[in-house]
């Protein structure tokens, strides 16, 4: 059997390597394992590196998600905190649309921490059940395979959707993204980069092949269960624009996930049992973040867990505190009666601070606290596979089904004597559609790269109210504008990456980093 490489080596290290003639994806990994069982490849699932640092930067949150519409950045922030050497000025030049966003010089992130060291453990599962002796018939060979698959198909979905365009099914999708690297040998050389539509291919077969060997239960919910694989699938059908195998994959993982947990009320918490008391380990001190300040009290001590009963497929998310939500975003909620609102809607102090002799203060300001209270999870929820049911039902003109799904959710998102959508059934399709959208946005963490994914595939709902084709953030006076679908909502390679790997054809970037320019 090869050797396999699990780990990569630290940033100085790679800096040496980078030096050597071999070409590698991003960091040549050091440490060996040799597997003697199938138990020991098992192991790998487990490892958090699997589901860690998509889209998420070494402080925790997501410049992705500020191309969106959820945030907004003051005049004060823009002005005194994102200055040239903020450690985070990348989120700035997304907000303002400055490209590249990240500095192309450095690592990133999302490719090296994230996509491709994920796929490295995953190969190497793959890999070594095909090559150990007999693991490939037996009962959790076949498992780990097909739950590797999964997760190598979560990745390079999201990051197919990050480096390139939205698939179009009008469209050539022929824009060439990201290598679909299968190999867990970093010697082997990388494949050329795929187009959106083989990526798409190679997505579809992974989750294919997953859906042989799944198992009904697992332990955890970052690893792939059947339903996980079908909640999977449909979501690649959401962004195909397939409505009918979004819908037929929708109602297999919702069923099949009902049937597993013993009903919904174990899937969804009802958010009307959920309420706040004082955490005694926050500072005493005037003005305390209500982050710390406050502690959330549910049904269980699983609210901050992976494994709390919204979660069906978790990965972990960036923080959304760290900016203030748009008007916009408050703007969505019944402030009265939706109970992430009450939840989460909190009023805290803003940014301020002192500049010579002047003090710089936003003053009270409102923030979101949902993806801190409870565990941020951008993999896939209940909640939100019962949308995307309803969101296929709406899209195939079965209204009914929709709505029943839409107020099903209501249900343990609203308070008052009746949480159902106020004269549903006399909604149009379009209607309906976007009320079942409305709630996807309100419901999804709001700093995570998913609401960039549906501004992306709303693009080509071509004069619907949900569809725009550009975004506007406002930062005082100043007014900066990003069209969706283009170069501004999509990630660019590095220049280590390019430069180690010359066949893809690819130039690096050789401007003047400098965000702050665009004042």
């Amino acid at each position: 059997m090869q050797t396999k490489y699990l780990n990569t080596v630290l940033l100085a290290v790679f800096v040496l390597l980078v030096s050597s003639c071999k070409k590698f994806l991003d960091v040549k990994p050091v440490g060996k394992l040799i597997p003697a069982k199938a138990e020991e490849l098992e192991n790998l699932l487990n490892n958090t590196r699997t589901l860690d640092y998509h889209f998420i930067d070494n402080n925790r949150g997501s410049y992705f998600a500020l191309l969106g519409d959820n945030f907004q950045i003051s005049a004060n922030q823009a002005n005194y905190s994102y200055v040239s050497t903020h450690p985070n000025i990348d989120r700035y030049a997304a907000y303002t649309f400055y490209l590249p966003y990240e500095n192309p010089r450095n690592p990133q992130y999302t490719w090296d921490w994230g996509i491709y060291r994920a796929l490295g453990l995953f190969n190497n599962v793959i890999e070594g059940v095909k090559e150990l002796p007999g693991a490939s018939t037996s009962e959790l060979g076949k498992t780990i395979t097909a739950q590797a698959k999964a997760g190598r198909a979560w990745s390079m979905m999201v990051g197919t959707l990050g480096y390139g365009p939205m698939f179009d099914p009008n469209g050539q999708n022929d824009t060439r993204i990201l290598p679909y690297r299968t190999s867990a040998n970093p010697n082997d050389p990388n494949p050329d980069l795929s187009t959106t539509a083989q990526l798409f291919a190679f997505i579809e077969q992974d989750l294919n092949d997953a859906l042989a060997a799944t198992p009904n239960n697992v332990g955890n919910p970052s690893r792939a269960n059947v339903s996980v694989v079908h909640a999977l699938m449909a979501q690649l059908y959401m962004y195909k624009r397939d409505w009918p195998k979004m819908l037929t994959h929708a109602k297999e993982a919702w069923n099949r996930s009902v049937a597993v947990k013993g009903g919904v009320d174990n899937m969804i918490y009802n958010l009307n049992t959920f309420s706040y008391k004082p955490n005694p380990n926050a500072s005493p001190s005037p003005g305390t973040d209500v982050e710390v300040a406050l502690e959330l009290q549910g049904p269980d001590l699983l609210l901050k867990q992976s494994d709390n009963r919204e979660n069906l497929f978790f990965r972990l998310s960036p923080s959304g505190t760290g900016h203030y939500p748009s008007q916009e975003f408050l703007d969505l909620f019944d402030k009265v009666n939706d109970r992430r609102y009450k939840l989460f809607a909190l009023k805290t102090l803003g940014y301020s601070t002192i500049v010579g002799s002047v003090k710089y203060d936003d003053g009270v300001v409102t923030k979101y606290y949902r993806d801190s209270k409870m565990l941020g999870n951008q993999g896939i929820t209940y909640p939100e596979l019962l949308l995307l049911k309803a969101e296929a039902s709406a899209r195939l003109n079965d209204l009914g089904t929709a709505l029943a799904d839409l107020n099903l959710l209501r249900k343990y998102r609203y308070s008052g004597a009746s949480t159902d959508l106020v004269n549903g059934a006399a909604l149009s399709q379009d209607n309906l559609l976007y009320e079942i959208l409305k709630e996807r946005r309100r419901e999804m963490p709001i700093g995570t790269f998913q609401r960039v994914f549906d501004l992306k595939r709303y693009a080509l709902d071509t004069g619907k109210p949900w569809s725009k084709t550009s975004i506007t953030h406002n930062v005082g006076a100043k007014t900066y504008t990003g069209a969706i679908n283009k170069a501004n909502f999509t990630l660019r390679i590095s220049n280590n990456v390019i430069l180690l790997n010359p066949q893809w054809g690819l130039t690096p970037w050789s401007g003047i980093y400098d965000p702050t320019a665009n004042r």
